[in-house]
């Protein structure tokens, strides 16, 4: 037996054989009851540490010896194993590994992976989707690994709760379902997303096409001078990336709040010593029960004074809020599903009509437009490739329409396709349509853009107003 758990495994037994007399109120336990309580203890206080081990091996250690000191703290004996060395390694083997998938969540290409069920699995990469030859086995086994990966983010999933959105490391989301809400026969669905925040470089979104040089300018200027925006476009289009970078653009003494509810920014910066060297603070909303709203800490996130204000994602009433915020001095920089620049607009104001306003609908259009006068919507095309399909500079309401300028377009020309008739490549090009207003130049100018900057974005357009 291993030395290190010499220690331990004296306690373990001493324990052991306390649970074996009539008057001790210690009691061995089955093994999944035990399992099930390191599972909740370790997911609610090291989720860091699980979810290291399925990238590092260094981490099993480390992770067996969470596990070896809870047994002891907790005081948990099994009924069948007699020494702690094979409880720690059952219960390792339990919790780290995710069987099939491993592989691909350790594969720094895999962008997404689709559990369909237990013999349909999916994986997303930047240029191809593939469907794995394998399987989980049986419908149980790809239940017990989904709830498994659901752990890792402190969320259970059980027959009270069979939904439900999780984290599997810091910038690996994921969501998933058990029965009654699968089928039987398929046991458990899941997606689980990638971020890559290291790939998402100026160089890279210029290579790849996603943007231009100048594009990408125009919108880290209007974050680090006090202009909002948003960024809009379907799941998986790539926002929530581009926020990061857009970002990790700002100054370091720039007080920046995050809200999201997965982690998944992480725009701390460290020095050599590990201290922080930028102005950041990163919230997390929290589930049932004494769940924490993305309402709830926005209103906490303004007794903060953030400079710039990240509700990573709005989704509903709290939307009411941050434009609220956006109007009175906050740079807002947030993240919405909708299908165009324009769309997004209107979509923003059903969010805000959930929280229930005295505005009419024209007056709170009008304020969601001040509260964020650039919209970017982004989009992946059929060739998997994602691009700025458009820049959009929003300037008033008319007839209950947001009016405004283009300002910069992709378009697309033609598509390319292999001898199947599968589209494998997308040819476009970024345009430049329009000139930002005379407002948004003398916004950017009192922010401390300088003049010969502003003229850049404010003369010699191909096209005009939208």
């Amino acid at each position: 037996m291993n030395n290190r758990f010499s220690i331990h495994d004296l306690i373990y037994r001493a324990n052991k054989r306390r649970s074996a007399t009539e008057e001790s109120s210690l009691e061995a336990r089955d093994y999944g009851e035990i399992l099930d309580r390191l599972q909740r203890i370790i997911a609610q206080n090291h989720s860091t540490e699980l979810a290291q081990v399925l990238y590092s091996q260094e981490a099993e250690a480390k992770l067996k010896d969470l596990i070896m000191r809870y047994l002891n703290s907790e005081q948990l004996v099994s009924k069948d194993l007699r020494n702690i060395s094979e409880l720690v390694d059952a219960v390792y083997n339990d919790m780290a590994f995710v069987g099939l998938l491993s592989p691909y969540l350790r594969d720094a290409d895999t962008e997404e992976i689709n559990v369909n069920g237990y013999s349909g699995v999916w994986v997303q990469y930047k240029d191809k989707k593939v469907r794995l030859p394998e399987t989980f086995g049986s419908p149980e086994a790809c239940a017990n690994i989904v709830r498994k990966m659901s752990r890792f983010g402190g969320v259970i999933l059980d027959g009270s709760k069979p939904v439900g959105d999780s984290y599997i490391s810091r910038g690996v989301r994921m969501s998933g379902a058990i029965e009654p809400c699968v089928d039987a026969n398929a046991g458990a669905i899941a997606s689980i997303r990638k971020q890559k925040p290291f790939f998402i470089t100026r160089q890279n979104l210029i290579r790849w096409g996603t943007a231009t040089a100048e594009e990408l300018d125009f919108l880290t200027i209007c974050v680090n001078n006090g202009v909002s925006i948003a960024i809009a476009g379907a799941t998986g289009s790539g926002k929530t990336a581009d926020m990061g970078y857009i970002l990790s653009s700002v100054a370091p003494e720039k007080r920046i709040v995050t809200i999201e509810d997965t982690r998944e920014l992480s725009l701390a910066k460290y020095d050599e010593n590990g201290v922080m060297t930028n102005d950041v603070i990163h919230l997390l909303t929290k589930e049932a029960p004494n769940p924490i709203t993305m309402l709830d800490l926005l209103k906490l996130s303004l007794r903060l004074h953030p400079e710039i204000l990240v509700p990573a994602e709005m989704r509903g009433a709290e939307a009411l809020t941050v434009q609220e915020a956006g109007r009175t001095g906050h740079t807002i920089v947030s993240t919405l599903h909708a299908n165009s620049a324009r769309s997004a607009y209107d979509r923003i104001l059903t969010m805000c009509l959930e929280a229930g306003t005295s505005l009419t609908e024209e007056r709170l259009l009008r304020n969601i437009v001040e509260a964020f006068p650039i919209m970017l919507f982004k989009r992946q095309l059929p060739d998997k490739s994602r691009k700025y399909m458009e820049i959009f500079e929003a300037t008033g309401v008319q007839n209950g329409e947001v009016t405004g300028t283009t300002l910069y377009r992709y378009t697309v020309d033609h598509y390319e396709h292999d001898k199947s008739g599968r589209i494998t490549k997308v040819v476009g090009k970024h345009q430049r349509l329009g000139n930002i207003s005379p407002a948004l130049a003398e916004k950017l100018l009192v922010g401390g853009v300088p003049q010969k900057e502003i003229r850049r974005f404010a003369e010699g357009a191909e096209g005009g107003p939208a």
